[in-house]
């Protein structure tokens, strides 16, 4: 079941974040509350009680301090959406979770992310989904590669 954050699923949120440093960057309680404000999808898969995995995104014209969010916000000239993060719980990878995340946010816009250069099974994954990268930023010791998936094209045939 896929449904939008509660105040109840913080705490289970910031853990599964800070048990993924590896594909992204720290966050607290406090952190967690602003994103999820200024967000404009922020889900939950649910499985089995737990919290399968999480996606938060930020829209355009957002004031969100991070590097790249404005690397995007200063490169990008359409709507987009900004891909935050996406935490996917160790006991349910390999199950869809990530897959149907993405499925739920990829619309009639763009998607806008970042993954670290040397984060390879992200990589192949957004590369999988049709993220090409568009440039690269470094930030705070990190080689960020910034991707961009255009929407596919709906069949308009009759």
């Amino acid at each position: 079941m896929i449904r939008d954050i509660t105040s109840y699923d913080l705490a289970e949120i910031v853990h599964l974040n800070q048990n993924a440093l590896e594909g992204v960057g720290p966050l607290d309680h406090d952190s967690l509350m602003l994103l999820v404000k200024m967000a404009d999808q922020a889900l939950v898969v649910e499985a089995d009680g737990d919290i399968a995995g999480f996606v938060i995104t930020i829209p355009p014209g957002a004031s969100y301090d991070s590097s790249r969010y404005r690397w995007f916000e200063d490169t990008l000239v359409d709507d987009y959406v900004y891909l935050d993060r996406i935490v996917v719980s160790e006991a349910h990878r390999r199950q869809g979770v990530a897959s149907r995340l993405y499925e739920e946010i990829e619309g009639d816009k763009p998607v806008a992310l970042e993954v670290y250069a040397s984060n390879d099974v992200s990589l192949a994954f957004h590369e999988s989904r049709g993220f090409d990268e568009v440039g690269s930023l470094d930030h705070a010791g990190k080689t960020n590669l910034m991707m961009v998936r255009q929407p596919v094209p709906s069949d308009t045939a009759s």
